[in-house]
């Protein structure tokens, strides 16, 4: 499988403490998995998901569907393997 095809989306927003300290564990796993991202402040940005809170990340196929989400800090050892099982399989 090639992971390039995928896209993490992250959602934020600037007056969200945990979502400021968040960033940095979704711009690792982007640059370890070399996957594309965009980050999208909630106040300022396109919305196109339905969110449930906030840090949200979403990671879609190459046909824009969700194939997995992850609301709140996990911590970065923890969201990479969630998200390596995904990819995986």
């Amino acid at each position: 499988m090639n992971i390039n095809y995928f896209k993490l989306i992250y959602y934020f927003n600037n007056s969200c403490k945990a979502c400021k300290d968040y960033v940095g564990v979704v711009n690792k796993l982007s640059d370890e998995l070399n996957i594309d991202l965009t980050i999208i402040d909630i106040d300022n940005g396109n919305i196109r998901h339905t969110l449930n809170g906030i840090p949200t990340v979403i990671l879609e196929d190459d046909k824009s569907h969700v194939i997995y989400r992850s609301t709140g800090n996990l911590p970065f050892p923890n969201l990479k393997k969630e998200v390596m099982e995904v990819l995986n399989g």
